[in-house]
């Protein structure tokens, strides 16, 4: 059954259609509802449902239940630790978000996706920098600029924080556009 959930969350990421993802998320959440034997996954799962939908800011204490829940079952699951500081990101309560990502265990998050781990990096970042805490703010931003110089193009993700939160002229910027020509 376990395999049958995710199998069929496999088919809403890769479907493009809005009225079949509606059917397939209600179909995951139900199956997610009748599955008895509900382990941390499965929790992190129905909390990625909501998360992800377009609808996701009518729903995001539920996905921060149930992301609570899958952390509870299992505190080495990195990545309820991690979407639970995104929620929070995302609710632009910084305090918490920071205080989640923080809990999130980096060097198990980095062995999983090195993208990710640089994107935590950032996001700390973003989170002291709009805290007021600028320059502890800009040291994250400096480790993400060395993660970008030695990784690949494909481990790279839009830095899309640090370049909301520095001007222009900043001179991380000014390195980052030269490896991220697409920002100029």
């Amino acid at each position: 059954m376990k395999k049958k959930i995710f199998k069929k969350y496999e088919e809403l990421i890769l479907e493009n259609n809005k009225a079949k993802e509606i059917v397939l998320r209600s179909e995951i959440k139900r199956m997610l509802d009748e599955y008895s034997e509900k382990d941390s996954n499965c929790y992190h799962l129905r909390g990625l449902i909501d998360l992800e939908s377009d609808e996701w800011e009518i729903h995001i204490e539920e996905s921060i239940l149930n992301f609570k829940k899958a952390i509870e079952l299992d505190k080495s699951n990195v990545l309820p630790q991690l979407y639970l500081a995104h929620c929070y990101h995302d609710l632009n309560q910084l305090e918490l978000a920071l205080e989640n990502y923080n809990k999130v265990d980096r060097e198990k998050l980095k062995e999983f996706r090195v993208w990710r781990y640089t994107k935590l990096i950032e996001q700390i970042g973003y989170c002291y920098y709009k805290l007021g805490k600028k320059k502890l703010g800009e040291q994250y931003f400096e480790e993400v600029l060395g993660w970008y110089k030695k990784l690949p193009e494909i481990d790279r993700v839009v830095p899309s924080e640090l370049i909301s939160c520095l001007p222009n002229n900043h001179w991380i910027v000014i390195e980052m556009k030269k490896i991220e020509t697409y920002l100029n």
